[in-house]
């Protein structure tokens, strides 16, 4: 009933991106007043069931790489894995095996730029940025090209030296 009341709220509002947070925000207080839990244990069980999927991710994408060592894909996806964990010294070491398998993976270039900025290493960053955007051009992505260069603006700004 609830969940009709709500969908039809969203559906008369307009759907958004914030659609299944509220609903996910809705459910998770009436899972709190039901049960009687402290409001401040909801968060928790929540980031402890998060943790423990993400670590689950991580074992996931490090059988598959034992499986096919020479996926970049399976790599890639290890380093978005170490990131949701906060490893981030992991994460590089899993996009660089990614580019090291696949050079022209401008995925793999963007998120090691921005693994290297949460690392505060400025021209490691800038410099993946870079291909990350000389290899969107060559696909002729404009809308991944439009977002390195708000990406890059940011990185020359935070790391003014490095130019």
């Amino acid at each position: 009933m609830i969940s009709h009341f709500l969908n039809r709220f969203f559906y008369f509002v307009g759907r958004s991106i914030f659609h299944p947070l509220v609903k996910g925000l809705f459910v998770l207080s009436v899972l709190t007043g039901a049960l009687g839990l402290p409001a401040k244990w909801a968060g928790a069980v929540d980031f402890k069931t998060y943790l423990k999927g993400a670590q689950a991710e991580i074992s996931r994408h490090k059988e598959i790489i034992r499986e096919d060592p020479l996926d970049a894909i399976s790599y890639f996806e290890l380093g978005r894995a170490y990131l949701a964990t906060g490893r981030h010294e992991e994460e590089v070491q899993a996009y660089l095996e990614a580019i090291k398998l696949n050079p022209k993976y401008p995925a793999a270039h963007y998120n090691l730029s921005m693994a290297y900025d949460l690392l505060k290493d400025g021209p490691n960053a800038i410099k993946h940025m870079l291909r990350a955007r000389e290899l969107y051009s060559q696909k002729r992505n404009h809308a991944r090209i439009r977002n390195v260069q708000r990406q890059l603006k940011l990185l020359y700004l935070k790391y003014q030296d490095v130019r």
